[in-house]
């Protein structure tokens, strides 16, 4: 009886969970906000915790943690965003002499190294390709309308006071929700449900927090590195690293393709080539070995093969969304068969 209540509960919970991402992903468009909130949520909340075991109230500590997060946002976006406009502009305008440079490229290391001569003839034939087919035209037109959307930031106004506004009641009314969900329950439930939340919390809370450590982390060194060797771009490339790194893995490999890409190009010297190659794969050893097992892998608890798989799985079924997805979801789901596991085992130990 015992066996069979427990198999019913962690059917219950699986389908409410597929049912879950399965609603996210149905109202991506219009659910965007809410997202972004819950996410700014989940990173700021063991802070906003912390400041009330000083004896903050909960409702000064999330006024002030908010205003000063819309601060430094407002700070950096009228630092970076002139920039980062200007950067894209001159790359779209560009982008056609690159393409021949790409080209003479290799067709010098070719001469040099013949052994690469298969890899450089791919190189080209891509390019050509990518040229016939009007796929660098897209890439150009599509970050030309990114800078022009980018300058022009009334559209999103709206979209961008919203986001804090959902963020502070969030916030706010937080432990409100868990208090009234647990009266709700049956009493025989309610140990359950808060080791369950808990294990969700833990696991989606820590690889959220882990994900924005690492965006920032790609995004900002690969750029320190790429300024540092006085290369063009650099904000652009770091930006567009920082931001793949949200798949796990494919940040560093962005960063290390076009960073050494756009040295090639600018300097022709192999020399400076190879510092800059050096430059990156450091930072990618550091982001392997040090970073992402410490930050991410220790919270979602999954090996380099189940996280692999993973990411397969998802891009399988759901696309980008589904990459960005699926490494939480296993991670999840694997807490959730050990709870159930446990208490399968407990309850066997009882009859």
């Amino acid at each position: 009886m015992k066996d069979n209540r427990v198999t019913k509960i962690f059917i219950i919970s699986l389908l409410l969970l597929l049912f879950l991402f399965g609603m996210l992903y149905l109202s991506r468009q219009i659910i965007v906000p809410f997202i972004i909130a819950g996410l700014i949520c989940y990173v700021i909340s063991p802070i906003i915790n912390k400041i009330m075991l000083l004896g903050v109230q909960r409702w000064v500590a999330v006024t002030s943690l908010v205003l000063l997060i819309v601060g430094i946002f407002v700070y950096i976006i009228t630092l970076f965003v002139p920039v980062v406009t200007t950067e894209i502009k001159s790359f779209t305008q560009n982008y056609p002499k690159y393409q021949i440079l790409i080209r003479e490229q290799c067709n010098d290391i070719a001469k040099k190294v013949p052994l690469l001569k298969k890899y450089t003839d791919n190189i080209t034939a891509t390019t050509e390709n990518s040229s016939k087919n009007g796929l660098m035209d897209l890439i150009a037109s599509k970050l030309e309308t990114l800078s022009t959307h980018i300058t022009s930031l009334v559209s999103v106004i709206p979209f961008i006071i919203l986001i804090p506004v959902i963020t502070f009641f969030m916030l706010l009314g937080a432990n409100k929700v868990k208090e009234s969900f647990v009266e709700f329950l049956p009493a025989k439930y309610v140990e359950f449900f808060i080791s369950f939340i808990y294990e969700v919390n833990f696991v989606l809370g820590g690889y959220i927090r882990g994900q924005i450590i690492e965006v920032f982390f790609i995004g900002i060194v690969t750029s320190l590195i790429l300024i540092s060797f006085n290369i063009k771009y650099a904000l652009i490339i770091g930006l567009i690293s920082g931001l793949f790194n949200v798949i796990p893995y494919l940040g560093p490999a962005v960063a290390m393709i076009s960073g050494v890409l756009a040295t090639a190009i600018q300097y022709k010297s192999f020399t400076m080539v190879l510092y800059v190659f050096i430059a990156l794969e450091i930072m990618q050893q550091i982001d392997g070995r040090i970073i992402q097992p410490l930050i991410v892998g220790k919270n979602v608890n999954l090996g380099p093969v189940t996280m692999i798989f993973a990411l397969l799985f998802g891009a399988n079924v759901g696309g980008v969304l589904g990459m960005l997805i699926a490494v939480p979801a296993f991670a999840i789901l694997k807490n959730i068969f050990i709870i159930f596991t446990n208490r399968y085992r407990k309850s066997l130990l009882k009859q």
